[in-house]
């Protein structure tokens, strides 16, 4: 018998016990099923992590309050920070949420405080109209640039809001510009969703003490990170006035670094799960091996009639080998389809999950290999049978 006939075999025997068939391919089924959607959440964690630095340069460094609100960051720091040599851009920001409304229409909103730097710190673009001015800033001018998402719910699809009123925390505002869908966020800033105003206006006029202080920093280059955030922490400390042996009362830390630390947890969270995954493959291949060995058993006498009238030890083996192998395989595909079947339940659940081909491989790639390691030892083992016992099998 060839290799076409050995296989045609293995596939009436398995046709033959399809619920055995089926219980042995279940836990191969899981397994691949959640390799696949592993897989996917990490590369959507990884994708949704890009988006929301992707905003922003390798350059970029975040001073924020220190614990329990205790810091005095404010728009006077930022002008003390452009001082600095290793620093390029400082934009100062003061955000909150707050309700914004234009007639009827009225949704909230984050609002970002902040001066003309911002353009260029954040990259905007714009699909009309432009950033406010630095003149603006200095005369507290009750401008506003609204983001995308935020003009489309205010002024509906397709309608250019510039030069239109709205009105925020009940204070009327002349729309200057709406910037392009960017996608992604400045820290916890999502730039599609948010409205800005100059800082001025947003401390005296929208937010006063309720909102929250921060400071965008950008260095020169990325050899300049380091010594830029040391010398930020100096500046910083004499400007607050704080002594030797007090603490900073603020915080400072590197785009890079949080970029680093996001995906390092993603990297640790995605490892795990996979793990998790193999686990059960693992123990899905013991069910495969568990069960091959039982039906070794019941087959003995059937291995002797078929060593009796000439089949070799390899035809053998590779028989009860390829079962094994087709079972894993077939369990494999299943659980492939299953794990894409359910991407789209885990997207309406608010969890990223992007289908890959790289978990797709993996899957059926640990599928196969499953076969082949726990079916190998009872294939082996009906091979090794003695014809003459096996036919005296009852």
């Amino acid at each position: 018998m060839g290799v076409f006939g050995i296989f045609l075999s293995a596939i009436e025997s398995l046709r033959g016990n399809g619920l055995r068939s089926l219980l042995m391919a279940l836990g191969v089924i899981i397994g691949t099923a959640t390799i696949v959607i592993v897989v996917a959440v990490g590369v959507g964690a990884r994708e949704a992590i890009d988006a929301q630095y992707s905003n922003m340069s390798v350059t970029t460094i975040f001073v924020n309050t220190g614990a329990a609100g205790s810091s005095r960051l404010s728009a006077d720091d930022a002008e003390a920070l452009k001082t600095i040599s290793t620093v390029a851009v400082v934009a100062p920001q003061l955000t909150g949420r707050l309700a914004i409304a234009n007639g009827e229409t009225s949704s909230q909103t984050m609002v970002v405080g902040t001066t003309a730097d911002y353009e260029q710190l954040a990259a905007l673009t714009f699909a009309s109209g432009a950033f406010f001015t630095q003149s603006d800033v200095d005369r507290r001018e009750r401008v506003v640039v609204l983001g995308p998402t935020a003009a489309e719910e205010l002024f509906g699809k397709g309608v250019d809001p510039v030069g239109e009123s709205v009105r925020i925390a009940g204070r009327t505002l002349t729309v200057v510009g709406v910037t392009q869908v960017k996608g992604g966020a400045i820290g916890p800033i999502t730039l599609d969703d948010s409205v800005f105003v100059p800082n001025t206006t947003a401390e005296r006029a929208l937010l006063g003490d309720q909102g929250k202080v921060s400071l965008n920093v950008q260095a020169e280059s990325i050899d300049s990170v380091a010594p830029a955030m040391d010398d930020i922490v100096t500046v910083l400390r004499e400007e607050h006035g704080l002594r030797s042996d007090q603490p900073d009362d603020f915080t400072v830390k590197d785009m890079g670094s949080k970029l680093v630390s996001a995906q390092d947890s993603n990297r640790t969270m995605t490892l795990l799960l996979s793990a998790v995954a193999v686990i059960v493959l693992v123990v899905g291949g013991i069910g495969i091996m568990n069960i091959m060995y039982v039906s070794v058993t019941e087959r003995t006498r059937e291995i002797g009639v078929r060593r009796a009238i000439g089949a070799t030890r390899v035809s053998v083996l590779t028989q009860f080998l390829l079962e094994a192998v087709v079972l894993s395989v077939v369990g494999g595909l299943i659980g492939v389809v299953l794990g894409f079947a359910a991407l789209p339940a885990l997207r309406a659940a608010d969890i990223a999950a992007t289908a890959s081909a790289t978990g797709v491989a993996l899957a059926f790639g640990f599928s196969l290999l499953t076969g082949i390691v726990f079916g190998f030892a009872p294939a082996r083992r009906a091979a090794r049978l003695d014809p003459i016992e096996a036919l005296r099998h009852e």
